[in-house]
């Protein structure tokens, strides 16, 4: 019966008052009582919204890569590798990673559909590439020789990493489940936020700058319901998480003592990202609409809202008051740039919200 004990605890006891991290082991996969309605609530958020990685017609894109302007074209190929390479790490590090951790259905739930999700981002960006080049091997080669897009990871991949080796030591038997085993699970969650809340946002404003000059719509709205995907779902489930956590002794503690290694991770990923845009605007690079100044404080925008998340303050940035970039409100509000299904192919959709409330029901209709 012990062995069981990993995969059913028949011995569990929690189900009035379930912890959503490194509680008892999971039982029954629990319904009944619902502690966490909002982390419920995203999971169906993100079951409405599923879609396919195949809904768009990327042919046209072919074209738009062979006549745009080089320097277009270097940028949205290196912010796709770098898009490509963040969602494939994501797809395999979220629920593989803090499955054993966690304890509550709601989030087991959330995560795991989550981490389905990023599974349609990563094949999204594989699609666009398959779909948009005569020789997509040769365009695959250039993306893994974007040694900048993997530095640019370096923070996060790292963090996931240890995270990733505190889990398997977890489920094994070899780490206790104490605070210092809490301390890794939350400094892993905290970079996952950093990752969705920081830097692909500043990635999408990158993408949707391009589209706004008419080129490449088909990947403007398919990586639109990425955007939306990573802003209404998964950052809001991040935050959810850590708020709650926080207001826990142990999510107390760990701030405490982590506290210093949170600011670094912050400031490291912030730094990531300018040293990307500086490298970005190099070598000539230009962008209609965009410069390496607004970008950088679009980026520092999107970055407060993580120092506040935790009451941490920088004197380091100066951290915008307004959102530095206007255009980025319409691409992250799907219904903004909504169009007919003559002109586009739709991306505003939500599945699973109709029901059907007449089965069973006899109508007596006279033709």
């Amino acid at each position: 019966m012990k062995s069981l004990e990993t995969v059913f605890n028949y011995a569990k006891t929690d189900y009035q008052r379930p912890q959503l991290l490194l509680g008892q082991r999971p039982g029954l996969f629990d319904t009944v009582n619902r502690h966490f309605p909002e982390i419920w609530a995203l999971y169906k958020a993100q079951k409405s919204l599923d879609w396919d990685e195949n809904e768009f017609d990327y042919s046209s894109c072919n074209a738009d890569f062979k006549t745009c302007p080089r320097a277009t074209y270097d940028m949205m190929i290196k912010t796709l590798a770098w898009q490509w390479e963040a969602d494939s790490v994501a797809s395999r590090a979220i629920a593989p990673v803090l499955a054993p951790f966690i304890t509550a259905s709601e989030l087991w739930a959330a995560w795991q559909r989550i981490s389905d999700n990023e599974v349609i981002h990563a094949a999204t960006y594989s699609e666009i590439v398959r779909n948009s080049f005569d020789d997509p091997g040769v365009i695959l080669d250039e993306i893994l020789r974007v040694q900048e897009a993997h530095d640019r990871l370096a923070e996060v991949a790292g963090a996931f990493a240890a995270g990733y080796e505190a889990s398997h030591k977890y489920a094994l038997g070899q780490l206790a489940n104490d605070q210092d085993t809490y301390n890794a699970v939350f400094m892993t969650i905290v970079a996952l936020l950093c990752m969705e809340r920081i830097q692909f946002m500043a990635s999408f404003a990158v993408t949707f700058a391009i589209c706004d000059t008419g080129l490449f719509q088909p990947i403007g709205k398919a990586i639109q319901k990425i955007a939306q995907d990573e802003l209404e779902i998964h950052v809001e489930l991040d935050r959810a998480v850590l708020k709650h956590e926080l207001s826990t002794e142990r999510g107390q503690t760990a701030f405490a003592q982590c506290r210093d290694r949170i600011e670094k991770m912050i400031e490291e990923v912030v730094d990531s990202e300018l040293a990307w845009i500086s490298y970005l605007f190099s070598e000539g690079r230009e962008l209609v609409g965009m410069n390496a100044e607004r970008l950088s404080a679009w980026t520092l925008y999107c970055a407060k809202d993580v120092y506040q998340l935790f009451g941490l303050s920088t004197e380091k940035y100066t951290l915008p008051a307004h959102n530095p970039l206007k255009f980025m409100e319409k691409w992250l509000n799907i219904s903004k740039t909504q169009a007919s299904p003559q002109e586009q192919d739709i991306a505003a959709y939500k599945v699973g919200v109709m029901r059907r409330t007449d089965e069973n029901v006899v109508f007596d209709v006279d033709f």
